[in-house]
C-alpha cells in the first residue's frame, strides 16, 4: 500500500503547519451561508431546544471552563471558522455572516466538543456535525469513540512526517513527547500508512472530536485536539493543525458569543424554578413554620440513604447496562444494552435471573421502549440528569455504595473489570469523582456543579447551603477488605484490616457495611428467607463456595425476643455430632421452602412452616468488634443491615456504651422491629425502601415515630429517609395508578413551592408513573413524592405526617453524623 495524501497538505509546509480539510482557505466569499443552507435548522427544528437567550454573554474575567453549553464564533485575527453545506466542511472566511456558531459541548474540564448543527427525527439516534479529526478506516477508534490507535500512525496520516517539526518539551505535556518519542519506532511503516484521517467535519462524537481548551494571550484561546495535542489553525492558508511550538498566533481564537445554536441531546430536567431557588432550610417552607423546636438553619429535604449510582462497574462491569454520565453525552451513556446483554437480550443472564425472563427490546436512547422500567434490574436507572432532577425536588444528601461480590462477580461470564474486592472498590470511587468533575464541566468550572462529594457533616452543611447536593460514600461489599473466611479461618488481620480501612478513609468513604449478603471474618450474614425460587437459593450456595461451609443456623429468640448482644457465643465453636444432626434438620428445613409454593389446593398438605425462626448462628467475631472500633474511632457510620440478628445486637451493644449512632438504611434488611427500635432509641437512622401511596405512608409514619428521646428529633419529627436502592438488584417502586392520572398529576408543584415539575422526558419517551413502569427511573422520585400526598387513601394528617417525616431526614441524618464524629472525639 502507498501513503496518500490529503491535496491540502501542499499549503502546510509554507507555514510549517498540518493544514487539513478546508482547503478554500482565505476569504470564503463563495461559500454558502450558514443561514442559506437548506440543512441549517431554526429553532423550531431544533428537536433538543437552542441555546436561551439571544447572546451568551462573556463574563469579565474569561476562563476556560465557563464556555459549557454556550454558543460561540472561533476568530483568528481576521479569520472566521465557516462551514460549507455545498462542501460539507468547514472553511475559513473573513465574512463574519458566514461565521459558523459552535455549542460547546462539556467532555471534561476544560475540554470540549464543538457542535455547529444536529438533526434528530423522532425515533432516530441524531446526527451531528463536529470539528474534529476522521477514520474513514477505523483504524483509531472503537465502537463507542475512544482512541485505540496508534498516535504515530495518526499523525503520519495526517501528513507527511518528514517536514514535521515537534517541539520535545512542549509545554502541553506527554501527549507530543509520547509522539516525537514513538515516531523513530514507526520507520519504513509509514509508507504503507492510506487511512486518510483529515481534519473537517465529523458526525459522530469522538475522542477525535475532543479539544483542550487552553488560555493564551488576553481573552484568546488555544484549542488543542486532545489526542494529537496539535493546535487549531486558521490563517489565508487554511484551517489546520500545527505543532504547539511552531503555531504562533495564528493558533490563538477569540470565542464570540452568537445564538441560535442547535443544543447537544440530553436528557430534560422537564423542571423550571419560576421564582425562589428551591429552599435550603426548613423555616423558608410554609408546613415548618411556627412547629416548635425548628430551628433556622435546620437542613430541609430528604435523604436517600442507599443507591448504587456506580453499579454499572459491579460484579466484572459487563451486568448492569448504562451510565449515569458519559462524556459523549445521554445517547452514548443509554444507548443499546446489546452491548452488554447480547442481541434481544438474550445473553443478559442476570438480567433473565433477577428481572424478565425471555428477549426483550435493547434499543435505550432515544425510544426507551422497553427499558428502563421499576422491575428491569440490569438496566441503569440513575442517569445524572435524572438524579438532578430528584435534588431539585428536595433531595438534599445522596448516600452512593460502592458495591460488590467477588464470588458472583468470578461466576458471571460477563466482565471487563477485576474480581477482586479493593480494586473493585477503587475503581468505583474513581467514577464518582469523574462524575463530580463532569457535572462541574457542564457548570462552568470545578466546585460549581450541584453534585458533591463530602467527607464530614460540617462540609456536607456547607454544600446544602450552597443549594447542592451532598454526596457520600459508603460500602456494601461481601469481602469487605478482602477479609472472608473459609471453614472459620479469617483470611485477613487486624494490621491489614487498619490498612485497609485507611484506604477506604483516604477515598473518601464515610459509611461500612460490616457484613452483606455472605458470612466474613466480621460476622455471619442474615440470610434470605424468602419464599419460593429467587435469589436465596442463589446466596445459599454462593456462601457455601465463598466459606466452604453452609449457613449455620440456630432457632432465633422466642416471639418478640431479640438478641442483647451479650450473648457469649458469638464466635460458635465447631459443630459436634449432635450439632451436626441438628444442623441437617436446619438445611432441610431452609431448603425445603426455596421450592417453588404448592398449589393452593394442596396447600393444607404442604408439611413445609416456613423459615422465619431460622436464625444466623454466627454473631460478631473478635475480629468484628476490632473493625468495629476502627470504625468508631474514625467517625464512620455503621451500617448494621445485612448482618446476623446475633451480630447486629452485638454491634447495638459496643456502640450504646459510647454513644454512637448506628444506621439500619434500607428497609428490613435491618433485622426485626426490635432492632430497628434500639437503633432510632440509640439516636440512628432507619430508611426503608420507597414505596407506593398507603404502602409508603405508614412506612415514614413508622420510621419518623419510633420511639428515641427528643434530643434526637427534629422538632417533633424523627425524620424518615428513604432508600432507593436503584440498581443494586432490587426493583424500585411500581405504581398501581391509571394512564388517566397523569393528566390529573402533571404538572405539579414541589413540597417547598418552588419547583413545577411536567412529565420527564428523555429522547422521544415522556416517562409518567402511569405506563406500566412505575418508578422506571430516579427522576420520578419526585412524582412518587407527589403521586402519594395526591392519590394515598390514608387520611390528610397521616399524608401530612408522612411528608414531614421524609423532609426533616437530613436534618436528622447530618445530626446523626455529628453526634458520631462527636462520639469519635
Amino acid at each position: 500500500m502507498t501513503h496518500s495524501f490529503h491535496p491540502c497538505f501542499k499549503a502546510w509546509l509554507l507555514s510549517s503547519a498540518v493544514v487539513l480539510s478546508g482547503c478554500g482557505g482565505g476569504d470564503s466569499n463563495t461559500a454558502d451561508s450558514p443561514g442559506d443552507s437548506p440543512s441549517a435548522r431554526t429553532p423550531q427544528e431544533t428537536t433538543t431546544g437552542v441555546v436561551s437567550g439571544d447572546v451568551v454573554q462573556a463574563t469579565a474575567d474569561p476562563n476556560r471552563y465557563q464556555f459549557a453549553n454556550g454558543c460561540y464564533q472561533l476568530q483568528q485575527g481576521d479569520y472566521f471558522l465557516g462551514n460549507s453545506p455545498a462542501s460539507d466542511q468547514y472553511t475559513v472566511t473573513t465574512d463574519p455572516a458566514q461565521a459558523a456558531g459552535f455549542y460547546f459541548q462539556a467532555t471534561a474540564l476544560g475540554r470540549y466538543l464543538l457542535l455547529s448543527d444536529y438533526q434528530r427525527a423522532p425515533g432516530e439516534q441524531g446526527n451531528k456535525a463536529l470539528l474534529g479529526i476522521s477514520d474513514p478506516a477505523g483504524e483509531f477508534l472503537d465502537d463507542t469513540g475512544n482512541f485505540i490507535g496508534e498516535l504515530s500512525y495518526l499523525v503520519a496520516g495526517l501528513g507527511d512526517m518528514a517536514n514535521f517539526a515537534l517541539d520535545p518539551i512542549s509545554p502541553l505535556g506527554d501527549v507530543v513527547r509520547d509522539l516525537g518519542e514513538s515516531l523513530e519506532l514507526t520507520g519504513d511503516r509509514l509508507g504503507d500508512v492510506n487511512v486518510n484521517p483529515a481534519l473537517g467535519l465529523v458526525t459522530e462524537a469522538s475522542d477525535l472530536a475532543v479539544w483542550e481548551l487552553l488560555p493564551a494571550e488576553g481573552d484568546r484561546f488555544r484549542l488543542s485536539s486532545l489526542v494529537t495535542g496539535l493546535l487549531l489553525t486558521a490563517s489565508d492558508q487554511g484551517l489546520g493543525l500545527a505543532s504547539p511550538s511552531l503555531a504562533g498566533n495564528i493558533s490563538e481564537f477569540q470565542l464570540i458569543p452568537a445564538s441560535d445554536c442547535p443544543s447537544y441531546p440530553e436528557a430534560e430536567l422537564s423542571a423550571s424554578v419560576p421564582g425562589k431557588a428551591p429552599a435550603i432550610y426548613l423555616k423558608e417552607v410554609d408546613r415548618f413554620r411556627g412547629i416548635p423546636g425548628i430551628d433556622n438553619n435546620d437542613v430541609y429535604g430528604f435523604v436517600d440513604g442507599h443507591s448504587h449510582i456506580t453499579a454499572y462497574e459491579f460484579i466484572g462491569g459487563r451486568v448492569n447496562y448504562g451510565d449515569p454520565f458519559h462524556k459523549f453525552g445521554v445517547d452514548h451513556a443509554l444507548d443499546d444494552c446489546a452491548v452488554n446483554h447480547g442481541p434481544e437480550g438474550m445473553t443478559g443472564i442476570v438480567e433473565h435471573v433477577t428481572s424478565t425472563l425471555g428477549p426483550h427490546e435493547t434499543e435505550g436512547w432515544p425510544t426507551f421502549n422497553y427499558w428502563p422500567r421499576n422491575n428491569s434490574l440490569q438496566h441503569h436507572q440513575s442517569y445524572y440528569r435524572w438524579i438532578e432532577r430528584a435534588h431539585l425536588a428536595g433531595m438534599k444528601i445522596l448516600v452512593n455504595h460502592l458495591v460488590h461480590n467477588e464470588v458472583l462477580c468470578q461466576l458471571n461470564p460477563q466482565k471487563q473489570n477485576d474480581c477482586d474486592t479493593m480494586p473493585a472498590l477503587e475503581l468505583q470511587a474513581q467514577r464518582m469523582h469523574e462524575m463530580q468533575d463532569y457535572i462541574d464541566a457542564q457548570h462552568g468550572g470545578p466546585g460549581r456543579g450541584w453534585f458533591r462529594l463530602v467527607t464530614s457533616p460540617a462540609q456536607a452543611r456547607e454544600v446544602i447551603a450552597d443549594g447542592k447536593l451532598a454526596v457520600v460514600l459508603g460500602v456494601e461489599t461481601s469481602k469487605v477488605f478482602n477479609c472472608g473466611e473459609f471453614q472459620g479461618v479469617a483470611e485477613c488481620t487486624r494490621e491489614q484490616i487498619t490498612e485497609r480501612l485507611d484506604r477506604l478513609y483516604g477515598m473518601g468513604v464515610r459509611n461500612l457495611f460490616p457484613v452483606h449478603k455472605f458470612d466474613n471474618a466480621f460476622g455471619g450474614h442474615l440470610p434470605d428467607l424468602s419464599e419460593g425460587v429467587g435469589i436465596g437459593p442463589v446466596l445459599y450456595a454462593g456462601n457455601l463456595a465463598e466459606t466452604g461451609h453452609p449457613v449455620e443456623f440456630e432457632t432465633c429468640p422466642e416471639g418478640a425476643g431479640e438478641y442483647t448482644g451479650l450473648e457469649p457465643d458469638q464466635n460458635p465453636a465447631p459443630l459436634g455430632p449432635l450439632g451436626l444432626m441438628e444442623q441437617l434438620l436446619f438445611q432441610l428445613d431452609y431448603l425445603g421452602d426455596r421450592f417453588p409454593e404448592s398449589p393452593e389446593e394442596f396447600a393444607d398438605y404442604d408439611p413445609r412452616a416456613g423459615t422465619d425462626d431460622l436464625c444466623n448462628r454466627r454473631g460478631l467475631s473478635d475480629i468484628g468488634e476490632f473493625l468495629i472500633q476502627e470504625l468508631m474511632r474514625r467517625g464512620m457510620m455503621i451500617e448494621t443491615d445485612h448482618i446476623s440478628r446475633k451480630a447486629a445486637a452485638r454491634i447495638l451493644q459496643l456502640t450504646a456504651d459510647q454513644g454512637y449512632p448506628v444506621i439500619n438504611s434500607h428497609g428490613g434488611w435491618g433485622g426485626t422491629e426490635r432492632l430497628r427500635d434500639q437503633i432510632a432509641a440509640q439516636g440512628g437512622i432507619n430508611s426503608s425502601f420507597a414505596s407506593t401511596r398507603d404502602h409508603w405512608v405508614q412506612q415514614l409514619l413508622r420510621d419518623g415515630g419510633r420511639p428515641r428521646d427528643d434530643l434526637f428529633k427534629v422538632g417533633p419529627f424523627g425524620g424518615a429517609a428513604m432508600a432507593s436502592d436503584v440498581n443494586g438488584i432490587a426493583a424500585l417502586a411500581g405504581n398501581p395508578g391509571s394512564p388517566e392520572q397523569a393528566d390529573e398529576l402533571y404538572p405539579f408543584t414541589s413540597v417547598d413551592g418552588r419547583v413545577v415539575f411536567e412529565a420527564q422526558r428523555t429522547g422521544d419517551r415522556e416517562f409518567t408513573l402511569y405506563d406500566g413502569r412505575g418508578v422506571a427511573h430516579y427522576g420520578l422520585y419526585p412524582d412518587q413524592i407527589e403521586d402519594m400526598m395526591r392519590f394515598s387513601e390514608s387520611s390528610r394528617e397521616q399524608v401530612n405526617e408522612a411528608v414531614n417525616q421524609l423532609f426533616t431526614s437530613a436534618e436528622a441524618y447530618l445530626r446523626m453524623w455529628e453526634r458520631a464524629e462527636r462520639a469519635a472525639r
